[in-house]
């Protein structure tokens, strides 16, 4: 048994280690399609990209597990089924019980890792990720100082670039100054380069002109210079403090009490994301049962199977897309958040009730009109 277990175990673990490197690859391209622009046109390095996609890794990991070990499961127990191995081990008296239990163990295992993923490495990850976005993004010389683009880097600040050479060199800048709510600044310079010295971010203009106006009173002043610094401060305001989203937060910093007035006002929200670190680990072992269910309930004919294959399926994803709806749902009424531990420890109860081994009935007594007398 011990060995048929084992087998079993390599059958469903293969094809679990082949969906889920499939399946982060291909949504890790997706992620990464939303900053690949940092490479095209800021300017950042290949290594840089892979480093940001890297962060994203255990938050993919924590989706993509339940579902690899759903079609891990449909898969093995398909082509056990196709080389008719299940029908021998059901004609040698093996239970049901017995062939599901590697399936349940690596659901357990995924249990384990995905809970693990959610309480720390996730939102290690994404809050990693997302202090590195906000630096790059606050990287001037990277973010806006493109070749041909008009760019807003602080609020009332315009700034256009004809030319960037790859020395660094800025050629044709034209900048637009209208943070003072009683005056606007025209400059425009022939060349230029970033001074990377002291706070906040500046540029050395040369050869060019500047022309102040005056708003209510229309009064201007116009100077030309050969060398001007140009201070344009911190992107984005140097004491920022960036809010965490739910999802960049520790399982701790989910729970009451809440602090500050953003906290207090996004209550539910992070309340619901605690309940649903906790709840969707859960789901690995409802969709490892629900695929056994399409390939090892009922009898062994193949118009069956497909059928029942097909409808697995179906109930897997709708389980899954339950778990969205319900998210939302306990996000507008906090009180219903049993509902996401509700929902997939019923549909592990509900598999385990499909797969029980049919009840054979045995008559109590003889047919009437049957002879039961030895003859």
């Amino acid at each position: 048994m011990s060995r048929m277990t084992s087998y079993i175990r390599r059958q469903i673990a293969g094809p679990m280690i082949f969906f889920t490197l499939t399946l982060t690859g291909v949504m890790l391209v997706g992620q990464s399609l939303r900053t690949v622009d940092l490479i095209v046109n800021k300017g950042l390095s290949l290594q840089t990209l892979l480093e940001l996609t890297a962060l994203l890794i255990p938050g993919a990991l924590s989706m993509i597990l339940p579902l690899s070990l759903f079609c891990a499961v449909m898969f093995a127990f398909y082509r056990l089924w196709q080389d008719s191995e299940l029908i021998v081990m059901a004609a040698s008296g093996i239970s049901v019980w017995r062939l599901i239990r590697p399936a349940v163990e690596l659901a357990l295992v995924v249990t384990a890792i995905s809970l693990a993923l959610n309480v720390y490495v996730t939102p290690l990850g994404l809050r990693s990720f997302r202090n590195e976005i906000t630096e790059i993004r606050g990287d001037l010389a990277a973010v806006f100082l493109q070749d041909g683009e008009f760019t807003e880097p602080v609020n009332g600040l315009t700034v256009y670039v004809r030319e960037r050479l790859s020395t660094g060199e800025l050629r044709g800048i034209l900048v637009y100054d209208a943070r003072r709510p009683d005056m606007a600044v025209t400059m425009m310079a022939e060349r230029g380069t970033l001074l990377p010295e002291g706070e906040g971010t500046k540029v050395l203009l040369m050869n060019g002109n500047r022309q102040e106006s005056e708003l209510f009173t229309g009064k201007g002043s116009y100077l030309s210079f050969e060398r001007y610094v140009l201070d344009l401060g911190s992107f984005g305001g140097a004491n920022d403090v960036r809010w965490l989203k739910p999802g960049e937060r520790f399982l701790t910093e989910l729970l009451p009490p809440y602090t500050t007035p953003a906290d207090q006002e996004n209550a539910a929200k992070l309340l619901t994301e605690a309940h649903k670190r906790l709840s969707s680990p859960l789901y690995a072992l409802p969709l490892a049962l629900i695929a056994a269910c399409g390939l090892l309930s009922g009898e062994y004919s193949r118009r069956g199977k497909y059928l029942r294959s097909a409808i697995a399926a179906v109930l897997a994803l709708a389980l899954r897309v339950s778990e969205l709806g319900v998210s939302g749902l306990v996000t507008s009424m906090p009180a219903l958040a049993p509902l996401l531990y509700f929902v997939p420890l019923s549909a592990t109860f509900i598999a385990l009730w499909v797969l029980r081994p049919p009840r054979r009935s045995v008559p109590a007594e003889a047919p009437p009109g049957l002879n039961v007398e030895a003859v």
